[in-house]
């Protein structure tokens, strides 16, 4: 390649490389996901139709979702490290970008993945029983004990909202990277697991249902005697 021909790469052509990459594998890992509860629930279809004239073809039906369902899984753990690292490339883009886009005067953080942990830590459960976020609970408390009050219409309701609007801004202070709308969805959810947790636990799921299908079929198939003792 010659030097005219040659083009300098920027922040902005590694951005546009990690948002396509990130898009792909996002959209990967959904597709997948879909591909994988049609394929379970139509074998789930087939082994309640074949286990009691067939069990035999249940067992291996069994067997399939078991293999299918691991599988689905480690494609997933791989779509989810390209996911991850793609984000954290974009992170890192603009946290350097950070200072000079917001010029030191701006309300908020323009960042939706640098600041992804900063806001939703108020939305982990996890993250709420660390020691860091105990003013958190305490706002948490005191948001229940005035919405309670203000249901009832009790005498101390105006109070107990005062105390809590007291503690809120104390704890927000300074806080640039979660917006107020932000902060009271937290208070009003019990708890939002991540994504990949609830991925995860799915496959998981369907594994151990794979297995507890595949014991029953093989008692069906190679110990029917035992369905007369339990």
């Amino acid at each position: 390649m010659s030097e005219e021909e040659r083009r300098d790469l920027t922040d902005k052509d590694f951005y546009e490389q990690a948002c396509s990459y990130f898009y792909y594998h996002a959209e990967q890992r959904t597709t997948m996901i879909n591909y994988f509860i049609a394929v379970f629930a139509a074998c789930i279809a087939l082994y309640g139709s074949l286990i009691k004239e067939y069990p035999l073809a249940s067992f291996l039906i069994s067997v399939f979702l078991f293999i299918v369902s691991r599988l689905f899984y480690s494609i997933d753990i791989r779509n989810r490290f390209d996911v991850k690292h793609s984000q954290s490339v974009i992170a890192q883009i603009e946290r350097d970008y950070k200072k000079d886009l917001l010029k030191g005067d701006a309300e908020y953080v323009y960042g939706v993945f640098s600041n992804e942990d900063n806001i939703f830590k108020y939305y982990g459960l996890e993250k709420r029983r660390k020691a860091e976020n105990k003013g958190y609970r305490k706002v948490r408390r005191l948001y229940r004990i005035k919405e309670i009050k203000r249901l009832l219409r009790c005498k101390g309701a105006k109070a107990a909202e005062d105390v809590f609007n007291k503690e809120k801004a104390k704890l927000l202070h300074g806080v640039k990277t979660i917006s107020e709308g932000e902060f009271m969805e937290s208070l009003k959810t019990r708890s939002i697991r991540s994504l990949t947790n609830s991925i995860r636990d799915l496959y998981y799921l369907c594994m151990i249902i794979s297995l507890l299908g595949l014991a029953f079929a093989g008692i069906m198939t190679f110990f029917p005697q035992w369905l007369n003792i339990l």
